[in-house]
């Protein structure tokens, strides 16, 4: 079950990847896109500033598995479904997106100091979205800030909130997930 879990958490990294390197006119990749593209039917995107939609893409995939790791309790509480030997590693993966999302939107940015500075002083979201990476980062290494997890979900959630000028049916279902996940786990206690 590790492999699996591991295999499909991968998943987003390998179509990061293919995304990147869509466009470098490299033979090899170029017939494998074709071929993608036949068998599954599916077209690559092709966006205008490829590391923000990787930045975006990274972001939402770490939600997706941050989801995962937190309904981990919750389906063992309520239908007795244990996956909690993997919790750990789901979490792993999930502040590993963040980092990713991170540092692709620095490198959108060219990693100019005085712009990320202004952006991260006047937009809410970013500095919700960097305290909640950090929250998730230390707080499960050390025991006493371990419910600081709650914390860092709720900043997720205010990230997503304020991040999007418009909700996405995507959005909407990622924040209900974390918001009935979050709830779930609080009221068992």
């Amino acid at each position: 079950m590790r492999i699996v879990i591991t295999f499909l958490a991968l998943v987003p990294l390998f179509v990061m990847g293919a995304i990147f390197l869509d466009g470098w006119e490299m033979a090899w990749f170029e017939s494998f896109r074709e071929g993608i593209e036949t068998t599954f039917g599916i077209r690559f995107p092709v966006p205008e500033n490829r590391l923000y939609y990787l930045s975006g893409f990274s972001g939402l995939s770490a939600v997706w598995v941050l989801i995962a790791a937190f309904w981990v309790n919750p389906l063992r509480t309520y239908l007795r479904f244990d996956l909690v030997e993997f919790k750990k590693l789901l979490g792993a993966f999930a502040v590993g997106y963040g980092l990713l999302h991170l540092l692709l939107f620095l490198a959108a940015h060219r990693f100019d100091i005085a712009t990320l500075g202004r952006l991260f002083g006047t937009h809410l979201f970013l500095a919700a979205g960097l305290g909640a990476l950090l929250v998730m980062a230390i707080a499960p290494h050390v025991k006493a800030w371990y419910k600081l997890l709650y914390v860092g979900v709720v900043l997720v959630i205010v990230h997503l909130l304020l991040g999007y000028r418009t909700l996405a049916p995507e959005h909407i279902w990622m924040i209900s997930l974390l918001s009935l996940g979050l709830a779930l786990r609080l009221i068992k206690r």
